[in-house]
């Protein structure tokens, strides 16, 4: 019987969890589950196929305590860590490129203004605009959670995700 995803030369699947962060040299498939106002930032270098996958939670590390320990965590030092450890790798800070993908508000709350996915949202473009990373595509907004893969490869980012009703649906950025 013939297991598929192991095969020689199969690419490895890494699950990347809320707060976390990942790079590759583009042989693995970077995988995040149930985004809601969470936001999957891919970077990728398509030159050198490094990218990195991080699956930020909150919009603003630079004012938390901790956003030193846990970078992955807030969009802006999320996307400061994967451009640094991709260059260290060998990726070219001039030729990454992002992909960003959630930032749901699943709920309404009235009280606190703008939802923390939309905040999510705003930080993660607000971090590549003053960084000069070009955002290619996105899959964002909305009242809908997510599941992303990331292919480093290739740069595909695939968006899975149901409406209301249960209808699955893919895209492909």
């Amino acid at each position: 019987m013939k297991t598929y995803g192991t095969e020689p030369g199969a690419p490895t699947s890494v699950q990347v969890g809320i707060s976390e962060l990942t790079v590759s040299d583009g042989d693995d498939t970077l995988k995040s589950y149930g985004l809601g106002s969470c936001v999957a930032i891919a970077l990728y270098d398509p030159e050198t196929e490094i990218g990195g996958l991080a699956h930020t939670m909150l919009p603003d590390g630079d004012e938390a305590e901790n956003s030193d320990r846990k970078p992955g965590k807030y969009a802006d030092t999320a996307i400061r860590a994967l451009l640094r450890r991709m260059v260290e790798r060998g990726a070219s800070y001039t030729t990454v490129e992002a992909k960003l993908a959630g930032g749901s508000d699943m709920f309404e709350f009235d009280s606190f203004g703008d939802g923390v996915g939309k905040r999510n949202i705003d930080a993660a473009k607000a971090e590549l605009e003053k960084l000069g990373v070009p955002l290619v595509a996105s899959d964002l907004g909305g009242d809908r959670g997510r599941t992303v893969e990331f292919t480093p490869e290739t740069g595909t980012l695939l968006v899975k995700s149901s409406d209301e009703n249960g209808n699955q649906g893919v895209t492909e950025l």
